[in-house]
């Protein structure tokens, strides 16, 4: 039976925020091109605008209330105090979302009397650039951010970037921190190995966005003219992976499947990370210790469905093991180490790793 917050959730706030989304990205869905503006601007302002600014007002709202109580949001005791890791995980969550997700891209561009001009030239700083590989295809500063900085990243820090500042990142992180979301995160995250084998769907959703990216590079260069093919594909994205994968089912299944479900089985930058963090041995480990006592607190908080509690206990004994991008779809959320109340878990030293 459904708490009255998951009633909530469901009844109202959803179909809400994907009233929004639709009509912020189909417009034309609901009234004629030339009704748009007098439809939807409401005060003078996009659809795309209200609709960011509902998104970036929860997280950053969230954010903020973790900070400020100084409590951590991880287990049953909400009087230990936040850890400096979350702390700085949050502080990240809230300042990326309100500058990069919500400042920049609809307030700097007002300082240069240009509605367009960050639109056209700096195209990272839309969401999208930050959720699919084909956007390095499209744009130097697209491919040196998916191509360079990111496996940079990767390789000294893991896949922190989806924990940290990924702006769909943010708002899992951010729901999966309240009493609501951590019941979805604790109680309705896939775990076991069927879980894992659909873990494989993201590399097909990267080869997509990899053939959509060359197929974009190529018709810019005019080097292939094949504009229905080119239309073709940017419908199936922009309907079949971006909407339905990504908001109907990457957030409406919260409730039902945990807040990571697009993270683990969708986005292609992740699977790009995972597969970048696999094959260059990425420095990034959380690492076990003596001190586990095996009460498998841990495997529970893990919003990737990790069961984190095999790497560093077999029955109740310690194994002192450790699991990375080479083993696992670890984010570094941090969620494991924090709710441990043996401190038999932390990260590993980038720098100066010991063992």
């Amino acid at each position: 039976m459904r708490s009255p917050g998951e009633k909530v959730f469901l009844i109202f706030f959803f179909p809400t925020v994907i009233g929004f989304y639709l009509i912020y990205k189909y417009p034309l869905w609901f009234v004629a091109a030339d009704e748009v503006e007098s439809s939807f601007y409401w005060l003078g302002k996009s659809t795309s605008f209200w609709y960011n600014t509902v998104y970036s007002g929860l997280v950053c709202f969230i954010s903020a209330r973790v900070i400020l109580s100084n409590k951590t949001p991880y287990g049953k005791n909400k009087q230990a105090p936040l850890s400096s890791y979350q702390k700085k995980k949050f502080t990240s969550i809230f300042f990326a979302q309100l500058i990069f997700f919500y400042l920049i891209p609809f307030y700097l561009p007002y300082l240069f009397n240009d509605k367009n001009f960050f639109q056209d030239t700096y195209a990272p700083l839309n969401k999208n650039a930050y959720v699919y590989v084909y956007n390095g295809f499209t744009s130097l500063s697209g491919f040196l951010y998916v191509f360079i900085v990111v496996p940079i990243s990767v390789w000294f820090l893991g896949k922190r970037y989806c924990s940290w500042f990924c702006a769909c990142g943010n708002l899992a992180e951010a729901i999966g921190v309240t009493k609501l979301g951590n019941k979805w995160v604790t109680q309705h995250t896939p775990r076991g190995q069927t879980s894992l084998k659909l873990e494989k769907l993201q590399y097909a959703f990267l080869v997509f966005a990899i053939f959509f990216g060359l197929l974009l590079f190529f018709d810019t260069w005019k080097i292939v003219t094949a504009p229905n093919l080119v239309q073709s594909v940017r419908e199936v994205q922009d309907f079949a992976v971006d909407l339905m994968f990504g908001a109907l089912i990457g957030v409406g299944a919260y409730p039902l499947l945990g807040t990571r479900i697009w993270c683990r089985y969708g986005c292609p930058l992740a699977g790009g990370m995972r597969l970048f963090g696999k094959f260059s041995k990425s420095r990034f480990k959380v690492v076990a210790n003596k001190g586990c006592k095996g009460l498998n607190l841990c495997s529970t908080q893990c919003p990737m469905g990790i069961d984190v509690a095999s790497y560093a206990h077999e029955n109740k004994v310690p194994t002192q093991g450790s699991f990375g991008l080479q083993n696992s779809p670890c984010i570094g959320c941090g969620g494991c180490v924090d709710i441990c109340p043996v401190k038999a878990l932390s990260f590993q030293k980038v720098l100066n790793p010991t063992p």
